[in-house]
């Protein structure tokens, strides 16, 4: 009776909300997708509130939380909204409304609760929100919308303010101590999945902090001055990291490196002499540039280019058709490849957009230059992407980053 009980129960019996199976179904159900709103509600410290207050405080407020939910979409008019529990902390509703309204009112709501707390006990939650067309699978639907509240988390993150002195401590502290680890994000060529390219992205676990990208603590970096002795330590615990398993397969790896870095003669040599010490062939990898700001010495900078490429690295232009990667950076550099900044992606279907990403992809063939478009997380996103012929394709939908140990070709 029990086991029955559970098969055949449709409420959750803590919140009296949907459980995961019956809001899942309905949002399959959905008839006017385009007219659809699926939000994500996600209770950040739900962990936190068991541990220090117990877990009958904790489902009390859940309870609670879900109670003001619902009264705050009476009040702004959405009545009748199915809310579900899709996990522990993580609630799902759906509703026809304008979505830059239902992102205001949502906004207003989440304030209200980490403003007020719910009987005295901090609650911090956000809210991701996608339109029920985004995708045909529901899976795919809701992957996305975790994904997006994932994001909110780190841009949350990257607003944390310390002392400048304080986080060059903790920035020095894990260069030294070897902190630094690697997700490899998969690319393929379009017509040849097969054919397979490597993104890498580099994490740095500060203690204190948690896990950063790159990209949250560069600005400390680079304003500390620490790009070279930074980059220079990513590619010694990259190399090792690689080298017993770069012979099982052909892929390229591709890694962002900061031009100033690129543009000092030192870490040359050094990159030279690691390469040369573990007898790896630096025809491998692709060294990506993205430059903050334009930069005015390109005919030096372009003799640097060459005498990597001399070297047998490949050279990568990333976000090209950015603000500081354009047109005018393909006049003095000699590159081997172009990898399309994310709004060609965001507006693939603009007709302006649409000529562009065409002109240049024909103008970088004629060149013999390789793209690369980004950020295709869907299917519908991919088969778009490929009319245009671009020689790999990256994105979720490819796969998501990969530790070293799950990449296929090398596992």
């Amino acid at each position: 009776m029990i086991y029955y009980g559970f098969q055949t129960t449709l409420i959750d019996p803590i919140t009296k909300t949907f459980n995961r199976t019956k809001i899942l179904s309905k949002i399959e159900k959905i008839k006017q997708k385009d007219q659809t709103l699926i939000v994500l509600l996600h209770v950040k410290n739900l962990s936190d509130i068991n541990d220090r207050y117990g877990f009958n405080n904790g489902d009390n407020v859940l309870k609670k939380l879900i109670e003001k939910l619902q009264a705050f979409l009476i009040e702004h008019h959405l009545k009748n909204v199915p809310i579900g529990r899709y996990s522990n902390s993580m609630f799902l509703f759906y509703t026809r409304y304008s979505s830059s309204e239902l992102k205001h009112f949502m906004m207003l709501f989440t304030k209200s609760i980490q403003n007020a707390g719910i009987d005295n006990i901090e609650v911090k939650i956000d809210f991701a929100m996608i339109g029920a067309h985004y995708d045909e699978s529901t899976e795919n639907i809701i992957e996305k919308l975790i994904l997006l509240s994932e994001e909110t988390d780190k841009k949350e993150e990257e607003k944390v303010v310390l002392k400048p002195d304080a986080m060059n401590k903790m920035i020095v502290h894990a260069i030294q101590e070897n902190r630094l680890f690697f997700k490899y994000q998969p690319c393929v060529k379009y017509d040849d999945r097969s054919q397979k390219l490597y993104e890498i992205l580099t994490r740095i676990d500060l203690q204190e902090q948690g896990i950063l990208s790159k990209q949250q603590i560069q600005r400390i970096v680079n304003h500390a001055g620490y790009e070279k002795e930074f980059d220079e330590k990513v590619f010694g615990l990259l190399l090792e990291e690689l080298k017993p398993l770069l012979e099982q397969s052909d892929a390229l790896f591709c890694i962002e490196i900061s031009p100033v870095s690129l543009r000092n003669t030192t870490f040359k040599r050094y990159l030279q002499t690691l390469f040369k010490r573990l007898k790896i062939d630096p025809n491998r990898f692709i060294l990506e540039i993205i430059e903050k700001k334009s930069y005015e010495e390109m005919g030096r900078f372009n003799e640097i280019v060459k005498s990597y490429r001399e070297l047998g690295f490949k050279i990568a232009l990333g976000n090209f058709g950015g603000n500081n990667a354009s047109i005018e950076y393909l006049k003095y550099l000699t590159v081997d490849w172009i990898k399309f900044d994310i709004e060609f992606t965001k507006n693939i279907e603009a007709d302006t957009y649409r000529v562009l990403l065409k002109h240049y992809i024909e103008l970088a063939r004629s060149l013999h230059i390789r793209t690369m478009i980004k950020f295709v997380d869907k299917k519908a996103l991919f088969e778009k992407a490929k009319v245009y012929e671009p020689d790999f394709i990256q994105g979720f939908y490819i796969s998501k980053p990969k530790t070293i140990g799950e990449i296929d070709e090398i596992r």
